[in-house]
């Protein structure tokens, strides 16, 4: 009664109500339509009786018996939805009375074309000016969380599995160490270890008048990291190439030798896994064989811009700064060590937990097929965990790339902190963090949709 009364009160003439766009969208402007105060009161007390009524009496009627099945799931979805019409109605009427009469709820785009106006820090792999729309930082902030995300990934995953597995060790420090790790960690807020690591980084590493120097290649103080930037001169594609056309490039010219090193690894397993030593010689040629073909591969696609320290003024600390190379933040660095790490514990609870979940007797047979502790982890054990595995680091992945928007309280330009500053600088709220919703709903779903293709290729054969 509530939902229903509030929403035709939107319809009324007056100050309560704006039905003039109404008109404009529901009748095209031909027909003139309002209601009065009293039709309110008389729709908004007969509407929920016979709401009621009919769903009460759809469900009773689903008691009979006379339906199919598939005829009574459809008739429980009629009821749901039609039981769910005030509040769909006072939604879509709400929303369209803001939209013309609020302006922070109009929800064009317009406005994502202007200029900025506000300078961006890390903002590679473009280099933004204050010319540059809210489009192009946006894109950037999306760049860098998926950077850190994807090394958080990959880091807390390799951690996570070598926690997990030395929790189960029968050596009793390195069992210990890796409790204490876990418990630590794990009970301890992202909030905070965001700020502890990036306070540490701050404290450890010296200020940038007394930065490390590492052959003039890299330069390391707590305001930044600066290394070589690797610079793509290649293009498989036309002859005018931009950025993107030239990574694409990179990526390809890359993923070659690998293809190489599977088709041949492919071949040496024809007969089945080879494990003895000689098997694993050859699988060192080939790995490094691989890596030389990409090393060259990679000297003849790129070349290497050195960093150069100027110093305008050598007394001023702030007349210190950089031409050339590519720059790390310590911001970037404590949201990859926090999430890392956050994420690693729980890796690592997963691992244990899976490994554990393990029937005994397929540990037996591996031993009594004298493979060595190690053979039994990588051949019988991991394999086999990977099935109970792969759904909850599904869920932590998730979690990872979610938790990457505390990076603005670090002051780490993602895209959640793109948008937050856009929003006070445009006054565009709603849009704004649709676009936001939009961007996490992606990322969740590109994650998702790689760890089930993962769990479908691992749950394939049946034990």
């Amino acid at each position: 009664k509530n939902f229903i009364e509030k929403g035709l009160r939107l319809l009324v003439l007056g100050p309560t109500g704006v039905p003039v766009y109404y008109e404009k969208i529901f009748f095209n402007n031909f027909w003139s339509f309002a209601l009065t105060d009293s039709a309110v009161d008389v729709f908004s007390f007969y509407l929920p009786i016979l709401l009621s009524l009919i769903v009460f009496l759809g469900f009773y009627s689903l008691k009979t018996g006379h339906i199919t099945p598939s005829q009574s799931d459809a008739r429980v979805q009629y009821l749901a939805l039609l039981a769910l019409f005030p509040f769909i109605l006072y939604s879509i009427l709400q929303l369209m009375y803001l939209n013309q009469t609020d302006k922070s709820w109009y929800f064009g785009l317009e406005y994502m074309d202007e200029n900025v106006g506000w300078q961006l820090s890390n903002d590679w792999p473009w280099e933004t000016v204050l010319e540059d729309s809210r489009w192009t930082f946006y894109a950037v902030g999306i760049s860098n969380a998926v950077r850190v995300v994807l090394l958080s990934i990959l880091l807390c995953t390799i951690i996570g599995i070598f926690v997990g597995v030395a929790r189960l060790s029968n050596n009793l420090l390195l069992s210990k160490l890796a409790e204490g790790y876990v418990e630590f960690f794990r009970n301890m807020p992202l909030v905070v270890q965001l700020f502890f690591w990036l306070t540490i980084l701050g404290d450890i590493i010296p200020r940038h008048n007394e930065m490390w120097i590492l052959g003039d290649w890299f330069f390391i103080s707590n305001r930044t990291i600066q290394f070589p930037r690797i610079i793509v001169d290649f293009c498989l594609f036309g002859s005018s190439c931009d950025p993107f056309r030239n990574l694409f490039s990179l990526v390809i010219v890359v993923i070659i030798p690998f293809i190489f090193l599977r088709q041949a690894t492919n071949y040496l397993d024809k007969d089945g896994v080879d494990d003895s030593e000689e098997g694993l010689r050859r699988r060192m040629a080939l790995w490094v064989g691989t890596l030389l073909l990409l090393s060259l591969l990679l000297k003849w696609t790129v070349e290497i811009e050195q960093p150069v320290l100027v110093k305008r003024i050598p007394e001023a600390y702030a007349s210190w700064y950089f031409e050339g190379g590519e720059e790390i933040s310590m911001p970037f660095v404590a949201l990859m060590i926090g999430l890392t790490i956050y994420t690693s514990v729980q890796v690592a609870e997963i691992v244990r937990g899976s490994i554990q979940s393990l029937p005994r007797g397929q540990v037996e047979a591996a031993i009594s097929l004298g493979l060595s502790p190690f053979q039994r982890l990588r051949l019988v054990i991991l394999p086999q965990a990977l099935r109970s595995m792969i759904p909850p680091l599904n869920n932590q992945y998730l979690n990872c790339w979610k938790n990457s928007s505390l990076a603005i309280i670090i002051s780490f330009s993602d895209h959640f902190a793109v948008t937050y500053t856009i929003v006070n600088n445009a006054g565009q709220a709603v849009p704004a963090f649709i676009i936001l919703l939009v961007t996490y709903q992606t990322g969740s779903l590109l994650i998702s949709a790689i760890m089930n293709y993962l769990n479908s290729r691992v749950t394939s054969v049946k034990i």
